[in-house]
């Protein structure tokens, strides 16, 4: 499953044994240790496919010193990078937004609530394939030339 995760520009060798590694936690049903693991990789593959396109990196503000965007920038910033808006919306509402989304991503690594239901956990391995379909350009970004 490594291979057919690797990319070797949004997802080396190491970070798809990872991910492959959440889907084995899945599989399992070891949900927890599933979204745990495969969250930070959904960011990694976003941030690695934005890089050309857009900055990904924060300003600082006053004194604060300049970090990498956080995770809300960067899906907000898909559209400005030739990525599908409702697909931008869909995963800003899964692991983000707090108000009128899921925010998978801040409730679980932020230890906010319990172990996650399969078919959540389920989404945030399908938010990483399509990132990934995305990578291998099994999708086209608007504005593409086949």
């Amino acid at each position: 499953m490594t291979t057919a995760l690797a990319h070797e520009t949004v997802l080396p060798e190491p970070r798809a044994r990872t991910l492959a590694r959440a889907f084995l936690y899945y599989w399992l049903e070891e949900f927890d240790a599933a979204a745990c693991v495969a969250l930070p990789q959904v960011e990694e593959i976003l941030r690695q496919l934005l890089r050309p396109r857009v900055s990904i990196l924060a300003m600082s503000k006053g004194r604060a010193p300049s970090g990498v965007s956080q995770l809300g920038r960067l899906l907000q910033d898909m559209p400005k990078a030739g990525y599908p808006e409702d697909w931008s919306r869909a995963l800003e509402l899964l692991l983000v937004d707090h108000d009128r989304g899921m925010n998978l991503r801040n409730d679980i690594l932020h230890g906010l609530t319990g172990t996650p239901p399969r078919h959540h956990v389920a989404l945030i391995l399908q938010a990483a394939l399509y990132l990934l379909s995305h990578a291998r350009g099994q999708r086209t970004t608007p504005g593409a030339t086949t």
